[in-house]
């Protein structure tokens, strides 16, 4: 149960008087702050932390390390903009003083989940900036009880899906918001059969972040399009939409699911787990041929004609090298590419498949719209 501190004792604080001849230095102080009632009874207090008193919170040893220096950068730079979440606290007692919204925690207060920002935070203040950090605190906690539920905010909880991530990129990288589009187009082969959301249902084929790769990947002798660091993805992405221009770029990827679906079929899948051909490293490969080969290109725009088709058509998706090879990652890749590319070229003499120039020669197009 609470203790509340009679106002006087803290009214130094409150009112502006010096808190250090009163040893208030040492505590911390929650603005604005309001106690609710939650499951069984507990009180709990949400509020804003005092910048001043942030140095005062504790931390046990089930946490972490403190993240690298250019990790706390970014937490630094998302103060300046007022956009961190709220932390979560445990105070090990329940004396606390409070008036006008102002609470004082008078015994020790651990950071259960927000080392980092706290990090980030007392970084912040030593460069002359405010933090502004709220968070919920919990009264009379133990370090077991406070290890549990750092266990369940950060090892049991479901991570934002990359997907999710790549949808709220739209608004601020125009490339992204074309795919995203172009994703929902009924008449798009893949229309409304890539996942955006944190889960995929059984609609779903690929997930925004296979979808986004394998267009990467196409388009990558135009410009960098190989990373797997999302958001250096989708700005070089980005990039590759400014040099080919943002129709050549949907006219691109429509042909090369049209490909896909010609070949092996897409609008018929049923149950994705037994389409080898969508697997992530099946369309890496595929369009990393594509991408590399002069055969498949007219300019800045992809074509791919009948015979290719023809022969491509013929490659063994259902062979259980095949199979394994696109469930595997790494070195796996390159393996089903060579497979492809000697599947094409096989009982050719002529018109085998052409190695282009490594050099990326693609002008800013003056004509099309960006």
């Amino acid at each position: 149960m609470l203790t509340k501190v009679h106002y006087p004792v803290a009214r130094c604080a409150i009112a502006g008087e010096n808190p250090r001849r009163n040893g208030m230095n040492e505590h911390v102080r929650v603005l604005y702050g309001a106690l609710d009632e939650v499951e069984e009874g507990n009180i709990i207090l949400r509020g804003s932390l005092d910048p001043e008193t942030l140095k005062n919170l504790k931390s046990a040893p089930y946490q972490r390390e403190v993240l690298p220096l250019v990790q706390i950068s970014k937490l630094i730079e998302a103060f300046k903009s007022g956009s961190v979440p709220d932390i979560d606290l445990g105070m090990r007692g329940h004396t606390v003083a409070e008036r006008e919204g102002t609470f004082i925690l008078k015994d020790d207060v651990y950071i259960v989940d927000g080392l980092q920002r706290v990090t980030a935070g007392l970084q912040f203040i030593q460069a002359g900036g405010v933090p502004r950090l709220g968070a919920t605190v919990h009264f009379g906690t133990t370090e077991e009880w406070e290890r549990e539920r750092f266990k369940i905010l950060n090892v049991d909880r479901i991570p934002l899906s990359p997907n999710v991530l790549l949808r709220n990129l739209r608004e601020k990288i125009s490339v992204i918001e074309t795919l995203y589009n172009l994703s929902m187009e009924p008449t798009f082969t893949m229309g409304r059969r890539i996942c955006w959301d944190q889960r995929q249902n059984r609609n779903h084929l690929i997930s925004a972040l296979m979808f986004i790769k394998t267009v990467g990947v196409l388009h990558s002798y135009f410009g960098p399009g190989r990373s797997h660091k999302l958001h250096e993805l989708a700005r070089s992405m980005q990039t590759t939409m400014e040099k080919v221009g943002r129709n050549t770029l949907r006219a691109n990827v429509v042909i090369f699911f049209d490909l896909v679906d010609e070949c092996w079929g897409i609008k018929k899948v049923v149950f994705r787990e037994g389409a080898v051909w969508l697997r992530g490293t099946f369309l890496w490969a595929l369009a990393d041929i594509l991408a590399l080969h002069e055969n498949f290109w007219r300019g800045d725009r992809l074509f791919v004609d009948a015979d290719l088709t023809a022969k491509i058509r013929l490659f063994p998706v259902t062979d259980p090298t095949v199979a394994q090879l696109s469930s595997s990652g790494g070195k796996a890749r390159d393996m089903l590419r060579a497979m492809l590319v000697d599947h094409i070229n096989a009982g050719k003499r002529t018109k085998r498949l052409i190695s282009r120039s490594p050099m990326v020669k693609v002008s800013t197009p003056t004509s099309e719209s960006q």
